[in-house]
């Protein structure tokens, strides 16, 4: 672990603003959970109905509230904040709803936002992408246009605490505030090295069954497919989504390994890899070993938030290859005539795409070997053109 001090030891609630969105940029193991649901309410009076917490999917609100000072909307509870009384109970507990929730009362009530002295949001950027899963109006993007007017009602502080601040940075325009904190001197936990890798199967068939691993890809088809794979390999897989996925309902044993993390923070023993989507992304915990996290995308947001679900330093962060990683070939790619389908095998290997996330070709490939210190010679046989593929000594 690296750093020395806790973010409430960092951040000045002084110099929050109220005019704009306060962004707090914080990495996993700072304490930003105990900042957010133990700091902030203690400014407030009758936290409960004067601070609200926003979160992005229904696994990181279940864990927090198994877990941490927080309790889920009750009865009424909506009610009692818009209609703004007096309260004399100086609870510190905050309610804790997602953002398609607080999309729902703001439709109920007007003006909900202005309800509040504090908006906690936690992983933002996440609502900002959802809001264009649908057609708009949506609960999402009636959450997000919100809380934009919530940064303006000159009553609410909007606090938004992330690892990833980027896109809201970008969606709010000019009306934020990034809150300056020492990143450096801030507590967070290490990673020992960082591997880029082409081929996701290449990287699960070498794995050691001793150890444990978390595995992020982003369709359930391939969740799926990679879990098939990962058995045939001797592996012990689990994957956990959305349990509103009325598509691909979990099974019993998806559940209850789902039930489990949430719960506990823990990988259950029977299994060696945890196969995770967006869907826990962010906001879930994991406290229990894990030994290496391979992250099936090339976006760098996704890749810090998914390493974050590791509450502990890692031995090996898995990360697709970028253009400026020398390739390395398998032997199956040396040495041999490649014809054309042969050649658009080995981009598929490669494994590389621009940034229309169009995937690079033959054309492009070969100058990315070339600076990779290989040499390609080029024949034809039987009007076929081919090429022949050699790995320069250094």
């Amino acid at each position: 672990m690296k750093g020395s001090k806790f973010l409430s030891e960092m951040v000045d609630v002084s110099l929050l603003k109220k005019d704009k969105l306060n962004i707090i940029k914080a990495p996993t193991g700072s304490g930003k959970t105990y900042f957010a649901l133990t700091h902030i309410p203690s400014l407030a009076h009758d936290a409960v109905h004067n601070v609200v917490y926003l979160i992005d999917t229904i696994n990181g609100k279940e864990q927090i509230l198994r877990n941490y000072n927080a309790i889920s909307e009750y009865y009424g509870w909506a009610r009692e904040a818009d209609e703004n009384g007096m309260w004399f109970d100086d609870v510190k507990h905050i309610v804790i709803l997602t953002y398609a929730k607080f999309g729902y009362l703001s439709q109920t009530y007007t003006d909900f936002h202005a309800n509040f002295d504090y908006i906690i949001c936690d992983e933002l950027h996440s609502l900002i992408a959802f809001q264009n899963f649908s057609p708009k109006p949506n609960l999402h993007s009636i959450a997000l246009m919100m809380l934009k007017s919530a940064v303006r009602n000159n009553r609410t502080t909007v606090i938004a605490l992330s690892a990833t601040p980027r896109k809201m940075m970008e969606e709010f325009e000019g009306h934020f505030f990034e809150l300056p904190i020492d990143q450096t001197d801030l507590l967070h936990y290490d990673v020992e090295e960082i591997i880029p890798y082409r081929d996701l199967f290449a990287v699960l068939s070498s794995s050691d069954p001793a150890e444990i691993g978390i595995c992020y890809v982003p369709r359930i088809t391939t969740m799926k497919s990679v879990e098939q794979e990962a058995r045939k390999m001797g592996l012990r897989p689990v994957s956990i989504w959305s349990i509103r996925n009325s598509e691909h309902p979990m099974t019993e044993e998806q559940l209850a390994a789902r039930e489990s993390i949430l719960k506990d923070f823990t990988i259950p023993a029977a299994y060696n890899l945890l196969i995770i989507n967006a869907s826990s992304e962010t906001s879930l915990k994991i406290k229990s070993l894990v030994d290496y996290v391979i992250v099936s995308s090339s976006d760098e947001d996704t890749q810090v938030q998914v390493r974050g679900r590791v509450n502990s330093d890692l031995k090996r962060l898995y990360l697709p290859a970028t253009k400026d990683d020398p390739i390395e070939l398998p032997d199956k790619f040396l040495g041999v005539r490649l014809f054309t389908p042969d050649k658009s095998a080995l981009c598929d290997f490669v494994n590389l795409k621009n940034p229309y996330n169009r995937p690079y070709r033959w054309p492009t490939v070969k100058d990315l070997l070339i600076e990779s210190d290989y040499s390609i010679s080029e024949g034809r046989e039987n009007n076929r053109r081919f090429v022949v593929i050699t790995k320069l000594s250094i």
